[in-house]
């Protein structure tokens, strides 16, 4: 098994009760112990092991659930949070106790009925990965003769921002809704050495969108072509 390079919460619980049980120990000794007692890829930090010790009563008050867990995730919006759960309160005939719901109580909750992460179903599409092995060393052949700073690399990504999500919470396997592709293709350029980064290109489907308010994309400060597919063309690509 790999070596990992990150605690679980039940790790750092662990680190904790150490410490406890050998007060005079340094935090460097500690650091070392841990990688040693569960065979981390590196010696934690001491700003790590100082963070760890500082939230012993949050790993002691975590359940079994939480504490496998190796990430805390912050919460982003808590006002959010606070009026989603006074709105169960309400639905569930509460009154004005506020239920308190655990990463371990969702989790389980799940579990009893059933709930689990689904892929919708939908359109996938494929790379020829043995036509890519097949040409790779003529490629690096004549890559040979050419400087890094001289040899550049483009790729293009999709931006489909109208796209509904692929994955849902549901019971069982639901099947897909047709996808809405209206799309922004983002293309990016550098060479090897990492010695000159070209600016992003931007392409859209109309020639000047609304939100550009009359202006060019040169004028708002990026470089902005179109189509009527927002695809990479031969035309743009010489450009």
């Amino acid at each position: 098994m790999k070596p990992s390079s990150s605690l679980s919460n039940d790790q750092k619980l662990k680190i904790c009760h150490h410490k406890a049980a050998n007060p005079s120990i340094k935090q460097s000794a500690l650091a070392n112990w841990a990688m040693q007692e569960f065979k981390l890829s590196k010696v934690p930090t001491q700003k790590t092991i100082s963070n760890i010790l500082a939230k012993r009563q949050q790993y002691e008050s975590m359940d079994s659930t939480e504490l496998t867990s190796k990430r805390q995730r912050a919460v982003k919006h808590p006002e959010l949070d606070n009026e989603k759960t006074r709105q169960f309160a309400r639905q569930l005939e509460l009154g004005e106790r506020t239920p308190e719901f655990s990463n371990g109580w969702l989790a389980k909750f799940n579990i009893r009925h059933g709930f689990k992460a689904q892929k919708s179903y939908g359109e996938s599409g494929s790379t020829d990965l043995d036509a890519i092995d097949r040409n790779m060393p003529t490629i690096k052949e004549k890559l040979q003769s050419y400087s890094l700073q001289d040899i550049y690399n483009m790729d293009e990504t999709g931006l489909f921002y109208r796209m509904a999500p692929d994955r849902t919470i549901a019971r069982r396997q639901i099947e897909g809704s047709k996808k809405d592709k209206t799309c922004l293709t983002f293309v990016f350029a550098a060479n090897a050495d990492g010695s000159h980064k070209m600016e992003p290109l931007i392409i859209g489907h109309a020639q000047r969108p609304r939100a550009f308010n009359r202006k060019s994309g040169v004028q708002l400060g990026f470089y902005y072509r179109s189509n009527a597919k927002a695809w990479m063309t031969g035309l743009i690509y010489r450009e």
